[in-house]
């Protein structure tokens, strides 16, 4: 605790100092993939840390020195280092950490609902448990990703309730949105701006400060939370738009016997154009998630974002796409989807991180077993393990022996050295190959005797082989 002041009483140079000399005690609120991180490198940088989070097991953990998240380089060194140093400490019980923290910081998790709608239900059980017991002078700062308002007209009035105290006048509120990139979050956190607005100047000052002196990276100063949280959306959805008008790409230049990866390639030579690349669909906490917190300020205020909205309708239709190219696939073979086997590569919603968040490839095959089909999965990341429901072999041969079609879903890097030539002698008799992340040459597996298709790939029968 800040010997004798507030957060709101001190300037952005004492935040520096007080950070270093290990004078400032913070509290992150969720351990997930971001607040564990964030809680690593504010006690590294010299606060006095406490994590809360309600999994036992997790809090255990992290007690322990443990990191979760291998997939997450230099993870792992700082949290066993700050673990072992005593300045951070995990735990299930709020009140006490709460009430004794300068700054509070929630990284709490914001899904959708299954009827396209925010689920707030976390981020308003930490603002009620929060406003309970923060002490006068605290800074809260909200990390979570929340539609444009949601700070300002959701939290902040629960803090104040809850609080009996009055933002500014009692305690500073602000928005700090992370800006992380799953499988990169330690090196995004040291080299990525931040973006922080705050409910006034001298609040969103301090907290740039405190950002600044943890990480070493730029702070971009906006004029309020509202703005920090259009910043975040914003940058989510021009990728998710972008993604959709790929795929759109794709669908049409398959009909037309194009090659769309041939064509981006193309296009990126031209200095104005920013490849976007089409695939399974779009998977992860925040891709799919991040539109319907616009959508939903937008229809508060009379507003329908058509753009977005159609861009999250092709995104999600791609997983069925994926699909109809295995039968087009097998029915090459003279096979069906019922009875057949197909070995999966892949089940994570991206390249190289352990997580099955609404990933495109669990949907996939989720519709294919319903067809019928014998599913053998493999992925490096969950050898032998159970995920999303499927059990998951422990090598690609495994997986690949005897298949009659096989699907490459996730592009991780060790798919990326295959030998499809191999994989052939593995799948016995012709078989079929999908590739919905552009892993693989179309005329290789052409001449290596596979029915063929890609997203966004000519079929196999309309390729020539030179």
């Amino acid at each position: 605790m800040i010997s004798g002041k507030s957060s709101l009483c001190i300037s952005a140079e004492e935040v520096k100092t007080l950070l270093r000399e290990g004078e400032i005690c913070i509290t992150v609120v969720g351990l997930g993939r971001i607040g564990l991180p964030t809680a690593a490198s504010f006690a590294n940088a010299g606060a006095k840390v406490y994590g809360v989070d309600i999994n036992e097991s997790v809090v255990g953990t992290i007690n322990s020195g443990e990191n979760r998240f291998v997939d997450e380089p230099g993870l792992e060194d700082m949290l066993r280092k700050v673990v072992k140093e005593g300045k951070l400490h995990a735990t299930l019980r709020a009140e006490p950490v709460i009430s004794k923290s300068d700054f509070l910081i929630l990284s709490v998790p914001t899904p959708v609902l299954p009827s396209k709608t925010p689920d707030y239900s976390a981020i308003r059980t930490v603002s009620h448990q929060v406003g309970e017991y923060m002490k006068s002078g605290t800074t809260v700062i909200v990390e979570s990703t929340v539609g444009p308002g949601t700070v300002e007209n959701l939290i902040a009035p629960i803090l104040e309730a809850e609080s009996g105290m009055k933002v500014d006048a009692d305690f500073g509120l602000a928005s700090a949105p992370e800006r992380s990139d799953p499988g990169n979050i330690m090196k995004n956190l040291t080299s990525v701006p931040r973006v922080v607005g705050a409910s006034n100047s001298r609040t969103r000052d301090i907290v740039a400060a405190l950002y600044e002196a943890t990480f070493g990276v730029e702070v971009v100063k906006v004029s309020s939370p509202r703005t920090a949280n259009a910043v975040k959306l914003t940058e989510n959805l021009f990728r998710d738009v972008n993604i959709a008008l790929a795929n759109e790409f794709a669908l049409l230049y398959e009909k037309l016997g194009i090659d769309v990866i041939e064509v981006i390639k193309a296009c990126s030579t031209k200095y104005n154009f920013m490849p976007h690349y089409p695939g399974a669909g779009v998977g992860g906490p925040c891709l799919p998630a991040n539109p319907y917190y616009l959508i939903e300020e937008a229809l508060k205020v009379g507003d329908i974002p058509y753009l977005i909205r159609m861009a999250r309708e092709i995104n999600d239709r791609m997983p069925e796409h994926i699909v109809e190219l295995t039968m087009e696939a097998l029915n090459e073979v003279a096979k069906t989807v019922r009875g057949s086997k197909i070995g999966v590569l892949g089940i994570s919603y991206k390249p190289n991180v352990k997580d099955v968040q609404l990933s495109p490839i669990v949907s996939i095959c989720s519709r294919l077993q319903e067809m019928g089909a014998i599913l053998k999965i493999y992925d490096p990341l969950f050898p032998a393990e159970r995920a999303a429901g499927f059990d998951v072999l422990d090598s690609v041969e495994k997986a690949v022996s005897n298949s009659d079609c096989i699907l490459f879903g996730v592009a991780h890097e060790k798919f990326k050295h295959l030998d499809l030539g191999y994989l052939r002698s593995l799948s016995g008799n012709r078989s079929a190959v999908v590739d919905a992340c552009h892993l693989i040459d179309p005329q290789e597996a052409m001449k290596l005797g596979f029915a063929y298709r890609g997203v966004g790939r000519p079929r196999s029968r309309n390729l020539e082989v030179f």
